[in-house]
């Protein structure tokens, strides 16, 4: 995974945060506790206390290598961003029957996984896209960041899709990208009252023919 964070990937005895602590900590684990806490609790309700607990650092440690509770919040964003974007790169190149039923799949899989969720709210990015204040311009570049990477891989799925005749390739292809995108983002919220998986489908089903 590579993201700008990569290279403080663990913090040892080298680094500001560990100056007179020898222990080492791994900052994808890291990452990824602190963003199932702010997934789970949301970042306003989550303390520097709560973060502390579930990830097994010291707090001068947090702040050594993410600065404060906002810093970790954009390095946790990014971190499970990023996971997202390769997991849907692989199923939209996956190799299935057309490129239309990878991009079925790699839709009604943001349903799917949503709703089998407990306890976490729907998507991870979606709930700080909700908790975001006016003025966090630092939070708004990573979620503007994450749904153009997402877009990007939606219109070139789309694309494939035209190209193999299977939706209509009269579509401005850029413009499916961003309304697949608003489908993904719906179905994440939808998935979580919706506890029939074949409604979900069906919904999936609808959005694509609309590009036959």
């Amino acid at each position: 995974m590579t993201s700008s964070i990569s290279t403080r990937r663990s913090a040892g005895a080298n680094s500001p945060a560990s100056r007179g602590r020898p222990r080492e900590f791994d900052a994808d684990e890291v990452l990824d506790r602190a963003s199932r806490i702010f997934w789970n609790q949301g970042y306003h309700a989550t303390s520097i206390d709560d973060l502390c607990k579930a990830t097994g650092v010291l707090r001068g440690s947090l702040y050594g290598v993410f600065g404060d509770k906002h810093g970790l919040l954009l390095a946790a964003v990014e971190y499970y961003a990023d996971g997202v974007i390769a997991r849907l790169a692989e199923r939209l190149n996956a190799n299935t029957a057309s490129a239309s039923e990878s991009l079925r799949d790699a839709l009604f899989h943001y349903a799917r996984i949503t709703n089998a969720l407990t306890g976490q709210r729907s998507c991870f990015v979606t709930n700080a896209t909700l908790e975001m204040q006016p003025d966090d311009a630092a939070l708004r570049e990573k979620i503007e960041s994450f749904q153009r990477r997402m877009t990007t891989l939606l219109t070139a799925a789309v694309i494939r899709a035209q190209a193999a005749g299977e939706f209509d390739p009269s579509l401005d292809e850029a413009a499916v990208g961003r309304y697949l995108l608003c489908v993904t983002q719906g179905l994440r919220v939808m998935s979580k009252v919706v506890d029939d998986e074949a409604e979900l489908a069906n919904i999936v089903d609808l959005a694509l023919r609309a590009l036959s």
